[in-house]
């Protein structure tokens, strides 16, 4: 009689105890491959763009400067996906760079990681780019890679 009330205290102790200690080892897991980051190679003129001025300025003014460079990467009508944020056509990002740059050739795919803040780098979603496998809207920095562009 006595004993078993004893017992299933220290059990739910046990599972309680148990259910913490997962918790904050997945938190802290899923926290060390996040990190913020100052700057953002972009991947269109290869320059370090500070990270507030490529969510304010750069884009718009890159994108100006080496709109020649931009049309090398084929716009795709095809594809079912377009940008999530302006609604235009996807172009196939390709390779073909001004200059090689660390960083610039990988990319995370919105539609399979929708909820990264773009001011952190997770370097567990990146995707090396194969020149198949990432569509991207430059004037939104919006990325989808090869699996998920095909899909309604």
């Amino acid at each position: 009689g006595g004993d078993n009330g004893g017992i299933v205290v220290l059990i739910t102790l046990g599972i309680i105890f148990f259910l913490v200690v997962s918790y904050l080892l997945v938190y802290y897991c899923s926290k060390q491959n996040e990190e913020s980051i100052a700057w953002i190679p972009c991947y269109l003129c290869c320059e370090k763009i500070p990270i507030n001025s490529w969510h304010s300025s750069h884009r718009a003014s890159c994108l100006e400067r080496y709109n020649a460079v931009l049309m090398r990467h084929p716009l795709e009508h095809k594809v079912v996906t377009r940008c999530g944020k302006c609604s235009g056509f996807l172009r196939r990002w390709t390779s073909y760079r001004i200059k090689r740059m660390e960083g610039n050739n990988t990319f995370i795919c919105e539609v399979c990681h929708p909820a990264t803040d773009p001011c952190k780098r997770y370097s567990d979603f990146e995707v090396i780019n194969t020149d198949i496998n990432r569509f991207n809207c430059f004037t939104c920095d919006y990325d989808v890679c090869g699996k998920c562009v095909h899909k309604k």
